[in-house]
């Protein structure tokens, strides 16, 4: 077990630099004023660039014909996901009570309706697909860098554990939930089975080989296992939705996925009220709509809002701001996941965005919060020294959603955002980015 906290230089293989790894006793340290030791939803119109794309859409209606029609279905219900952990047997299977389909949008947007999918959904990926062989930014170099990457990973081999325990931040759980979903995802923007096949495989592999987790505990920040799945665990979900229409990845395959995610991975989801809790909430929010489970969903979505009810009117997350040198680290952490869930929430309905906590504070408010110090970490006042770390995934889905020009400078340090990373929210420049505003 760790001791102290996580030092984010620690993470090196194959990811950033992790920002906001907490102390392996998970609790938020009490809240730092400014002068102590270091520790709604608003959408903007859619502009010219965003008219731009649906001209570049319709006109690429002739790539379309030749592929699939994509839908997305919800799964089959199963029981309340509030259960002990249990051991899946080789013969798991889901519930049988069917639930409706629910049929995809067949156009990309920065703002989607409620419809399907999570980060996106096939017809978005598709969609974006036939902009980036037109040429169209950031479509192109989205793809360009997936593709590239999974040339690579296709032929790689997952490395399943049968007792899973991650006393750090990387290890093959990590590193295969995100293969998984970036291999789906180059399966739908190309078209090629082999990559749906790929991308099964280490699915697969990981259903039928892990029976048990340690070191996991949802309501104990001695637990460095609940934190990390919760972190990457949403990456199987991810590629599982993707894959729907594969015959790679068959109802039985489906089935079995379900069971394994209800019965081993959701109990594990931290209910802590620091960044652990957010990486647990967006852990339940992916899973449960997965599932289709609409009362797990809910409570999620109401955990979210409990998280949202801790942040003051100017946007400060208290239990990150209080970690000393490392505050707006652990701020951007918090925030990955805050908003990837408002994203996921969104397109199943339930407006997250908009949200005003019971202390005064928003989504908006704690990403203009971090934009601000980001920008210019002098004046941070929880500490004097405080690091500031790269721009994660998270800038693509807060500047698809509010387009905001103030976050244009962390979209482009990076993009096209792809592989790198510590979590499920990779590859956003695909899935979310949209051309920049003026």
């Amino acid at each position: 077990m760790v001791n102290g906290p996580v030092d984010p230089a620690a993470e090196t293989r194959r990811t950033e630099v992790p920002d906001g790894v907490p102390g392996a006793n998970g609790a938020a340290p009490p809240p730092a004023g400014p002068g102590s030791a270091p520790p709604g939803r608003g959408r903007g119109p859619l502009v010219a660039a965003t008219l731009a794309l649906a001209v570049a859409i319709v006109a690429s209606a002739a790539f379309f014909a030749t592929r699939p029609t994509p839908t997305a279905s919800v799964a089959p219900s199963p029981t309340p996901s509030e259960i002990a952990v249990t051991t899946p047997s080789p013969s798991r299977v889901a519930s049988p009570t069917p639930s409706p389909t629910l049929t995809a949008t067949p156009e990309p947007s920065p703002t989607p309706p409620p419809t399907s999918g999570y980060l996106a959904d096939r017809a978005d990926l598709v969609a974006r697909a036939a902009l980036a062989q037109q040429g169209v930014q950031p479509y192109k170099a989205a793809v360009d860098d997936l593709m590239a990457w999974a040339k690579g990973a296709r032929g790689s081999k997952p490395h399943p554990v049968r007792s899973l325990r991650i006393d750090g931040t990387e290890g093959p759980f990590v590193d295969d939930t995100a293969t998984a979903y970036g291999l789906a995802l180059a399966y739908v923007v190309s078209g090629d089975e082999q990559y749906a096949q790929a991308s099964a495989r280490f699915i697969d592999a990981w259903v039928d080989t892990m029976t048990s987790t340690r070191l996991t505990c949802a309501n104990d920040g001695a637990c460095q296992t609940s934190l990390i799945i919760g972190r990457t665990a949403p990456g199987f979900v991810f590629a599982a939705d993707l894959l729907s229409e594969s015959p790679s990845f068959d109802a039985a395959a489906q089935a079995r996925l379900k069971r394994w995610l209800h019965d081993l991975i959701l109990p594990t989801a931290s209910r802590l009220t620091n960044n652990w809790g957010d990486t647990g909430t967006f852990t339940r929010v992916a899973i449960t709509a997965y599932l289709g489970d609409v009362a797990g969903f809910e409570s999620a979505v109401a955990k979210w809002r409990r998280l949202m009810d801790l942040i003051p009117s100017d946007g400060h997350i208290p239990a990150e701001v209080a970690r000393g040198r490392a505050g707006m680290s652990y701020t951007q952490e918090a925030l990955d996941y805050k908003v990837a869930t408002a994203v996921i929430a969104e397109r199943h309905g339930t407006d997250l965005w908009s949200y005003a906590g019971a202390k005064g504070g928003t989504l908006k408010k704690a990403v203009d919060y971090l934009a601000r110090y980001m920008r210019d970490k002098r004046g941070w006042p929880w500490s004097s020294r405080v690091r500031r770390r790269p721009a994660s995934d998270m800038w693509e889905l807060a500047y698809a959603h509010w387009q905001d020009p103030d976050y244009r400078r962390f979209v482009t340090e990076r993009r096209p955002y792809g592989v790198l990373g510590h979590s499920a929210v990779r590859w956003t420049t695909l899935t979310n980015g949209i051309p920049l505003v003026p």
